[in-house]
């Protein structure tokens, strides 16, 4: 329930400089524009005040395109204003290279395409100059819903 992720941790994301949000488990892809709110949305990465969301879950099982009975269009093909990639139809993983201190790159790839389809990089810049406060500026999150 989305509800819950705003009241409960998003205020804690801005409050400790959170760059990046990794989460899994809803069986999407799904990447952002630095956004807070859902509404206050950045449509740049460049000097970002706000993190970035990234929901890799896309590697297996069934993709959440039907709600249960598969009778009616459960994912809005229409994109909110906070989305800067997502895709619901096709399997595939990411993954993360750290370039270097500050930086990080994230890559979707689609199974059976050779290519990388979506590509992003993060400048982790409101951290101290530590390198251990560098990467936990970027925040890994699962949540497993029963």
């Amino acid at each position: 329930d989305y509800e819950g992720w705003p009241g409960h941790f998003e205020s804690l994301l801005l409050q400790y400089s959170v760059d990046l949000v990794l989460a899994g488990h809803v069986h999407h892809y799904e990447r952002t524009w630095p956004v807070w709110e859902r509404e206050n949305v950045q449509r740049s990465y460049q000097g970002a005040t706000a993190p970035v969301h990234i929901t890799c879950g896309h590697g297996g099982q069934s993709l959440y395109k039907y709600l249960k009975g598969g009778k009616r269009e459960a994912y809005n093909s229409t994109p909110p204003l906070f989305s800067a990639a997502r895709t619901n139809d096709l399997w595939g993983h990411c993954e993360l290279e750290f370039l270097n201190r500050t930086t990080v790159r994230h890559t979707m790839r689609v199974m059976g395409e050779r290519g990388v389809r979506d590509e992003f990089e993060a400048v982790i810049t409101k951290a101290s100059g530590s390198t251990s406060r560098h990467l936990s500026a970027i925040l890994l999150v699962g949540i497993l819903f029963i």
